[in-house]
């Protein structure tokens, strides 16, 4: 099966990727500091604030994502063009 036949059969999805050993590492960093701080916080209010800065910043970085996906797959393309224009 074709790269293109896959990815039209769903066996491949472009939101899923390998994360590097230094993703890693800092997920696990920025983990452990958020729960350092949510202990910290004695308020619900204060830990309900936390929770909407963090859904706000998944949702950030989800649209981050999104974007940058875009881009990458437009360069792809105009480099793939450039290279069939010079042949």
């Amino acid at each position: 099966m074709t790269t293109l036949e896959n990815f039209y059969f769903r066996n491949i999805d472009p939101s899923e990727y390998k994360q590097s050993r230094d993703t890693k590492k800092k997920l696990t960093e920025m983990t452990k500091l958020l729960d350092e701080l949510r202990s910290m916080l004695t308020t619900e209010q204060q830990k309900e604030k936390l929770e909407q800065i963090e859904n706000s910043q998944l949702s950030l970085i989800a649209l981050s994502e999104k974007d940058a996906y875009i881009e990458g797959f437009k360069l792809g393309v105009r480099m793939t063009t450039e290279i069939y224009a010079d042949t």
